[in-house]
């Protein structure tokens, strides 16, 4: 991975073959001392795991592909839980056959590129576990 920093806050990732997305983004965040930020992206991915959220069983159901697959959108936020950054990425997906396939990305390893504007956000983020829901969610600024 390879990244820029632009003015504003903003940055620039480019993901190489066989990096793997959600690592990338979390090591950025922990290397650039990211404290908040929102990201989208595009590009390809050679093998994924997307997840759809089961609130009665509190679980993610996940469906992996093990095929190519072009990034139609990549979304999601960075906080922080005590000392690690918490990178929840979003994305839709699709093969050749042009359907969508969408969900909560759990892994995606990138197969030709994948290119991301991470904008990062004053005063940062935090992420804790709601006690009635049993998931993480984004606590603002301000917030106890």
């Amino acid at each position: 991975m390879k990244s820029h920093p632009f003015a504003g806050g903003r940055h620039v990732l480019r993901l190489e073959p066989g990096d793997e997305v959600v690592a990338s983004i979390t090591e950025f965040a922990r290397r650039a001392r990211v404290a908040g930020g929102w990201f989208t992206g595009l590009g390809s991915l050679d093998r994924a795991v997307l997840g759809f959220l089961d609130p009665k069983e509190k679980v993610y159901l996940k469906r992996t592909f093990d095929e190519r697959m072009e990034i139609g959108s990549l979304s999601g936020n960075i906080a922080w839980n005590d000392d690690d950054p918490v990178v929840h990425v979003h994305a839709v997906l699709s093969p050749r056959e042009l359907l969508a396939y969408t969900g909560h990305l759990h892994e995606g390893t990138v197969a030709v590129v994948v290119e991301i504007l991470v904008t990062v956000l004053d005063g940062g983020l935090r992420r804790v576990v709601d006690p009635v829901t049993g998931f993480g969610r984004i606590v603002l600024p301000g917030e106890s």
